[in-house]
């Protein structure tokens, strides 16, 4: 039997041998533990410190728990979010809105279409107003056989005649708006296929008669809240030298001037 075997039938029977040899000699444990596993990657109290004040606490644990929402939180924000839902357009919500919106091509024709009507109501205003003077003319108006009163009754029975609605408006203007002072104010409202005109019907036109007739028409906007499409002066007789720079001024003032020119 060799030596190493011989000495380890002996530990194997005498054990305790090996625990006196450990116990006198404590530096054959260190040697095989640094063998078995190198002290550099043993813990330390100072890595178990580390670790500790990197590691939650129940502390943290229980602030967290505070700072999450609660059941009856989360159901609340559920409910929000589902009601935001229901309030947004969805892909098909935009085309069918898509589908009733009109297009730029649609709107120009429309606005092509409007405007050829109001071409289509001028001239027919146009004519109409070409028919009147004819019977002016024809009633010898110009040279004022008629009083003023009659003269204005005359035009309006020739504006119902021709298919227009004509009705007198007589407002008390307390504030002097028109002529500076309190005074009763006249003005025919005249209306054909949804147009309002404001017409003033005199026997004579001056230059000074303008200023007047357009507060007329302003004071029935601030009055009625209507809204007026055009402002005509019926006349048979223009009294200034230049008939023609009287209808000018009247032209720039938004005031069409209809009388019969010589």
């Amino acid at each position: 039997m060799s030596l190493a075997e011989e000495i380890k039938r002996v530990l194997m029977e005498h054990p305790e041998i090996l625990v006196e040899v450990l116990t006198a000699k404590p530096e054959v444990i260190y040697e095989a533990l640094a063998k078995l596993t190198p002290w550099q990657n043993l813990a330390t109290k100072d890595d178990l410190k580390r670790l500790e004040e990197k590691m939650a606490t129940k502390e943290d644990l229980k602030k967290l728990e505070e700072k999450m929402a609660t059941k009856e939180e989360l159901k609340r924000l559920e409910e929000r979010v589902n009601s935001i839902e229901e309030r947004m357009a969805t892909k098909e919500d935009l085309k069918r809105l898509e589908e009733r919106m009109a297009t730029k091509e649609e709107l120009r024709a429309v606005e092509t279409s409007l405007r050829e009507d109001m071409r289509k109501v001028e001239a027919s205003l146009r004519e109409d107003m070409r028919r009147l003077w004819l019977a002016l003319n024809a009633l010898g108006a110009r040279w004022g056989v008629f009083s003023e009163d009659a003269f204005r009754s005359g035009v309006r029975e020739l504006l119902k005649d021709a298919g227009y609605t004509v009705d007198r408006w007589v407002y008390y203007d307390d504030k002097g708006y028109v002529y500076g002072y309190p005074s009763e104010v006249e003005l025919d409202i005249v209306i054909k296929d949804g147009r309002t005109l404001a017409v003033e019907i005199t026997s004579a036109l001056k230059r000074g008669d303008l200023q007047q007739i357009r507060r007329k028409v302003e004071l029935f906007g601030m009055v009625t809240s209507r809204r007026v499409d055009a402002v005509y002066v019926i006349t048979p007789f223009i009294h200034d030298k230049n008939p023609d720079a009287v209808a000018a001024v009247a032209s720039s003032m938004g005031i069409n001037v209809v009388w019969p020119r010589p």
